[in-house]
C-alpha cells in the first residue's frame, strides 16, 4: 500500500501520510530520516514511522543491504563534504539499483482569497489568464507550493528524503552532543540538534552540547596546563641528574603513556576528569 512524504520548503517541514493506516505525521524537514538513519542496532526494537509504514514483508534491519549503504554513503559525505552532490547521489542509486520515487508539485493556495480576485474583474480577459495574473501578483509566501513523493516502502521514502535534502543543499551532519544524524535547517554551521539532551532531559542538544562543550574545554585546559607542569619537574629532574638512569626511563615512559592519553581522549575513550587523575597519581 502506498503511502506519501510531502516537504514544504518554505515552512521547512515535512508530512508523512497513509490514510488506509490512519498515519499522519508532521516532522522537521529531513527528521524522519535522520532519525531512522540514527536507529543503529536499536532498529529491529523501534516503532519508527518508516517501519510502521512498512509491509509485513518488508524485513530490514542494521545489517540489511540498504540500511548499510545509505550510512555508509552519507558518512562519507559527511566525512568529505565535496561528496555530498547530485551527482554522486545519482551515481549511488546507480551502485545500488534504488531510484527516486514518482513525485509532484502540489499547490495549495487560501480557498477564501482566490488570486482572481486580485486582477480587475472589468478587465476582458479569460478566466485562464486572470488567474496567471493575478498568481504573478500575489504574495508568494502565503502559497503552499509542496513536492509530494509515492512510496511503496522503506527504501522510496528513504530515497525521497536524501533527494530532496540534496536538492535543497541541506547537509546532513553528526549532533557533537547525541551522536545521531540531523538536518541543520537554520544554520548551516550548527554543531547540535534539537533533540532532548541523552546527558539533561530539560534541555535540548543544543542547549546543553555548547554548555559540556565549555564545561569539557575547562577541564582540558586544566588536565594541559597540569601535564605541563609535570613534564617540565620531570625534565628538570632528569637535566639535574645525569647520573640516575632511573629518572629518564620515567620520564620516556610517562611521555609516551601521557600522548597515549591525549589521544584517547580525542577519541573519546577517556576523559578529561580521567586524565587529571592519571597525571595527580603520576607526579613522581
Amino acid at each position: 500500500m502506498a503511502f506519501t512524504i510531502e516537504f514544504d520548503d518554505n515552512r521547512l517541514i515535512e508530512e508523512i501520510s497513509d490514510p488506509y493506516r490512519r498515519i499522519h505525521e508532521t516532522q522537521p524537514l529531513g527528521m524522519s530520516f535522520t532519525d531512522f538513519l540514527s536507529l543503529g542496532e536499536n532498529l529491529r526494537q523501534s516503532s519508527h514511522i518508516y517501519l510502521r509504514l512498512a509491509d509485513l514483508d518488508e524485513r530490514i534491519d542494521h545489517t540489511s543491504y540498504t540500511y548499510v549503504r545509505m550510512k555508509e554513503f552519507v558518512d562519507l559525505c559527511i566525512k568529505d563534504p565535496s561528496l555530498y552532490t547530485m551527482e554522486n547521489f545519482m551515481f549511488f542509486l546507480h551502485l545500488t539499483g534504488l531510484s527516486v520515487p514518482e513525485h509532484h508539485l502540489q499547490y495549495r493556495f487560501d480557498p477564501e482569497k482566490p488570486v482572481e480576485d486580485l486582477v480587475n474583474p472589468y478587465l476582458q480577459i479569460s478566466s485562464f489568464e486572470a488567474a496567471v495574473r493575478g498568481f504573478a501578483k500575489s504574495d508568494k509566501s502565503k502559497h503552499a507550493i509542496t513536492s509530494v513523493y509515492t512510496c511503496d516502502g522503506i527504501e522510496d521514502v528513504c530515497m525521497a528524503s536524501l533527494y530532496h535534502l540534496l536538492k535543497l543543499g541541506l547537509a546532513i551532519k553528526v549532533c557533537g552532543n547525541c551522536g545521531k544524524y540531523f538536518v541543520p535547517l537554520r544554520r548551516s554551521d550548527a554543531l547540535y540538534c534539537d533533540r532532548i539532551s541523552p546527558f539533561n532531559a530539560s534541555k535540548t542538544c543544543k542547549e546543553d552540547g555548547s554548555q559540556r562543550a565549555f564545561e569539557e574545554k575547562l577541564k582540558t585546559d586544566e588536565a594541559e596546563k597540569l601535564r605541563r607542569q609535570i613534564y617540565q619537574a620531570k625534565q628538570m629532574r632528569v637535566r639535574r641528574n645525569p647520573h640516575i638512569p632511573s629518572y629518564k626511563e620515567n620520564f620516556e615512559r610517562w611521555k609516551k603513556d601521557a600522548n597515549q592519553w591525549k589521544k584517547d581522549i580525542k577519541k573519546g575513550r577517556r576523559t578529561s576528569e580521567e586524565f587529571i587523575q592519571w597525571l595527580e597519581d603520576n607526579r613522581k
